[in-house]
């Protein structure tokens, strides 16, 4: 027994020691004899790691198997939303593959093509697929070579510009390491040489429109191309607009709207029959031809022409049955296919020994080797014809590199970035060859335009260029529009009215400098969403909510001093002598400091918060960029800052009503409770419009009207019944109103109500003797409310010297008012009376000013004498 434990455990021993560790790969199914390549493939790179002596690792390539479900559920949404677009579902499927094998740790390395390495990036985020496919970045699961100490001679024989696309970020990150390079080329049979150049005749000239407007039946199948395959077809596409049109041009933003304005019309028309006329008549046909199939096509001869992967040469080469060669397309132009070795960073091996696999997978001699064996390209710069790495591959293919140092690439990415705003690749690739497929069936669908208009361009910063789709919710917009410059010129208008009128009694004891910061904030408030459109970063868009913070803000401090200064001339218990605290210019520089220290907070708050850019993307025929934010926490913030606001100004409004009810001073608390209805449904529609990614809705529409004609409403009740009532009751001598002392409190507050009359709405520039008579009640009134004020507060207990002679004048004033109010009123209203108007001004004046002094006076005495008892 002793004996065959100690043998299992030698044997157990001698296998450990022995075992190699397994690096799983996982790699692109190759276009034709996938499962073959697989085998070759795996044979292939295990025998150079035993010819170098590698023996503590074993890799093991494989290919990733989709589920079937994947995608559909995304297809079912597009059908949801109602989306013109459609997507590729048998691209979604590979795709969510990959990304599933990323998150998982069956696969400690992947080869991924540059489609896909950095296929997610761009300047704002779309949403639905990161939800859907529940990922933020792909290079998120990707890990940092630069973080592992690279040696600069292990990497730098890579052509550049291949080396700096597998770089991510200003940070220049280097996710992934050149692997092999790939692109298109046109393979003819050695008896066909007069047919290679087929590819380059020219759509504009007139032999190809001659033979378009003649009998199509002509066409002959000339070319055999594998179109079914999405990214052939998308290929082929790029390498024709760029050969036909010289465009677009990287950079030059104007050069990609022939992709979708009116030109796009003959772009589309000519690319379908540069097609029929190299594939013949039946255009379904060659739309659902695969690679394989054409590949096998080419080979047995049926097809003078193919075009393929340069890197299926070396097959065709050596296939004895025939005889092909090689030539590059139109101009040299090509789409090019880099490969990129990525270290997925969920892999439970030691990463340092992944990015030595890495580096030996990458190296120069393994690429060279690969390509001996099973023709692939490695990612050298071919146009130095002095790097030993290419003079070591180009003695032995120097075919290849006849076409790569003449090969004029083009990265697919560019063709579909317009901008920083256009949508990213995945997207893009998801989208694109559906519709395309879609007008080339029916020349008469214009669907690739609108395709490339979503993709290449955000609308809210972008709308010259485009055709807008004129729909019912659109029409309604543009009313609104309409609707909105009406009323923002129209509160414009009011603002200078008000301020022509800033000396009128009836304007200025609504203090009329924060009665138009108060409309200023509303007109602002209004207008708010239209500058929304200017939100093109994360920076402005964080500012976005910090100035709708301090447009709230705008239209509520100067309300709340308004009020506060009503409150405070009705029921002052101050010892300071409240005229100069309550003045205009004192309140402004009082507002102007709230509102930059509320700026800087609320700024300060926002630091803390992620903001991002995001679109609706094609699920809509538009896209719009969209500032996301935590909405929410910022409403609550908002809606708590606002209650205590207006909770405050509605308690001060109550208290001065129960003073001066009797004189009809209510309408504040109408307008505070309007314009706080106002403040909710404009979140409420802000909120709408976030929630549709800036698209606009029927929903939020009707809302903004809404609060449109209530801030109308709450303008009227705030200071536009006193423009209305001085319209109607005009005063004919204005210099006589300039000269009128109502810097002086005790003169103004009792124009503070619109006082009200039986007969006629207003009636304080009245002549008839009824308005005399109820002038006389009503000032009675405000008299006896003012005599309860000042007998409750001579009764108080607490002795306060100052305040005293400011409640006799006061007193003093509304008794002369009584008398004095019907005669100040006539003088205003008969323009031969000018000499009694200054009189009674100045008496009044006097009066004021001698019994302020008597009542100072006397209450020193009366201080002194009790003083003197005591």
């Amino acid at each position: 027994m002793i004996l065959i434990n100690s043998l299992l455990y030698l044997i157990i021993y001698f296998y450990c020691v022995n075992a190699k560790e397994v690096i799983n790969i996982l790699i692109n199914k190759p276009d034709v004899d996938a499962n073959e390549y697989l085998e070759k493939y795996n044979e292939m790179i295990n025998q150079y790691f035993s010819m170098n002596n590698i023996n503590d690792y074993d890799v093991k390539f494989s290919y990733c198997s989709p589920v079937s479900t994947d995608g559909e559920n995304l297809s079912q949404i597009y059908k949801n939303a109602g989306s013109p677009f459609s997507i590729d579902v048998e691209y979604a499927k590979n795709f969510n593959c990959t990304l599933r094998e990323l998150k998982n740790v069956n696969y400690d390395m992947m080869i991924l093509d540059d489609r896909f390495l950095y296929a997610d990036n761009s300047y704002a985020d779309f949403v639905l697929l990161q939800d859907e496919f529940d990922f933020k970045r792909f290079s998120d699961f990707y890990a940092d070579y630069n973080n592992y100490r690279l040696n600069i001679d292990d990497i730098n024989y890579h052509d550049k510009d291949i080396l700096n696309d597998g770089k991510l970020g200003n940070k220049k990150r280097l996710y992934g390491l050149p692997y092999e390079l790939d692109f298109d080329v046109l393979y003819y049979h050695s008896v066909n040489e007069k047919s290679k150049d087929s590819l380059s005749l020219k759509v504009k000239d007139s032999s190809f429109k001659d033979n378009n407007s003649s009998d199509n039946n002509s066409s002959e199948e000339i070319l055999s191309a594998g179109f079914k395959d999405n990214d052939d077809l998308i290929n082929f596409f790029g390498e024709f607009v760029r050969y036909q049109y010289n465009k677009p041009i990287e950079n030059e933003i104007s050069s990609y709207n022939f992709l979708y304005n009116k030109e796009s019309i003959e772009l589309y028309d000519s690319f379908r029959n540069y097609i029929l006329k190299l594939t013949g008549n039946n255009i379904e046909k060659t739309l659902s031809t695969t690679v394989e199939e054409a590949y096998l096509s080419f080979l047995e001869n049926e097809n003078k022409l193919f075009r393929g992967r340069a890197s299926l040469y070396k097959s065709l080469k050596e296939n004895s049955n025939i005889s092909i060669k090689m030539n590059s397309l139109p101009d040299n132009i090509s789409v090019i296919n880099e490969k990129y070795l990525v270290i997925n960073k969920n892999s439970l091996k030691s990463t340092d020994a992944l990015v030595k696999i890495a580096l030996i997978l990458t190296s120069k001699e393994m690429q060279i080797y690969r390509s001996m064996e099973i023709g692939s390209i490695p990612t050298f710069n071919f146009k130095n014809g002095s790097n030993e790495s290419v003079i070591s591959y180009c003695q032995i293919n120097s075919d290849m590199c006849n076409l790569l140092e003449k090969l004029n690439p083009i990265r697919i990415r560019n063709i579909f970035k317009k901008n920083k705003f256009s949508a990213h690749y995945l997207e893009t690739r998801l989208i694109f060859p559906s519709g395309l497929k879609q007008s080339l069936i029916d020349p008469n669908d214009n669907i690739a335009s609108k395709l490339f208009m979503n993709i290449l361009d955000v609308l809210n910063q972008s709308t010259m260029d485009k055709e807008i789709e004129i729909t019912p919710v659109m029409v309604v917009f543009m009313i609104l529009n309409v609707f909105t410059i009406a009323v923002a010129v129209y509160l414009i208008i009011f603002m200078i009215k008000v301020h022509r009128n800033r000396k009128h009694p009836y304007i200025k004891a609504m203090s009329p400098q924060l009665t138009n910061l108060t409309i200023f904030g509303i007109l602002m408030r209004i207008i708010y969403p239209y500058f929304y459109s200017f939100v093109n970063t994360r920076f402005l868009c964080r500012m976005s909510v910090v100035l709708n913070f301090f447009i709230n803000n705008l239209v509520y401090i100067p309300l709340f001093a308004i009020i506060f200064r009503i409150y405070y001339i009705y029921t002052n218990i101050s010892s300071v002598s409240y005229g100069k605290k309550l003045h205009d210019r004192r309140l402004i520089i009082y507002i102007s400091l709230i509102l930059i220290m509320s700026l800087f907070a609320y700024y300060g708050i926002s630091y803390f918060d992620e903001y991002n850019l995001e679109t609706d993307g094609s699920l809509q025929y538009y896209r719009f960029l969209t500032c996301v934010y935590d909405f929410s926490k910022h409403s609550l913030i908002s809606n708590i800052y606002t209650f205590i606001l207006f909770a405050t100004m509605i308690a001060m409004t109550f208290k001065i009503r129960s003073i001066s009810k009797k004189y009809g001073d209510t309408t504040f608390i109408f307008f505070i409770v309007l314009l706080l209805l106002s403040s909710f449904l404009f979140e409420k529609a802000f909120d709408s419009f976030l929630t549709n990614g800036s698209n606009i809705s029927f929903s939020s529409i009707i809302l903004i009207f809404i609060h449109i004609i209530i801030s109308l409403i709450t303008v009227y009740f705030l200071i536009g019944n006193r423009l209305l009532y001085i319209k109607k009751h005009p005063i004919k001598n204005k210099e006589k109103l300039v000269k009128a002392d109502f810097n002086n409190i005790n003169n103004l507050f009792k124009y503070i109500p619109i006082r009200k009359s039986g007969n006629s709405s207003f009636t304080l520039f009245d002549s008839s003797n009824k308005s005399k008579n109820t002038n006389s009640t009503n000032t009675n009134s405000i008299y006896s409310s003012f005599v309860k004020i000042s007998n409750s507060y001579f009764n108080r207990s607490e002795p306060i010297i100052n305040n005293d002679s400011n409640y006799r004048s006061l007193a003093q004033s509304l008794s002369k008012y009584n008398s004095e109010d019907i005669n100040f009123s006539n003088n205003y209203t008969n323009c031969d009376s000018s000499n009694n108007f200054e009189i009674n001004i100045m008496e009044e004046k006097n009066n004021n000013s001698n019994n302020n002094v008597i009542d100072n006076n006397n209450f020193n005495e009366n201080g002194i004498n009790n003083e003197s008892e005591k």
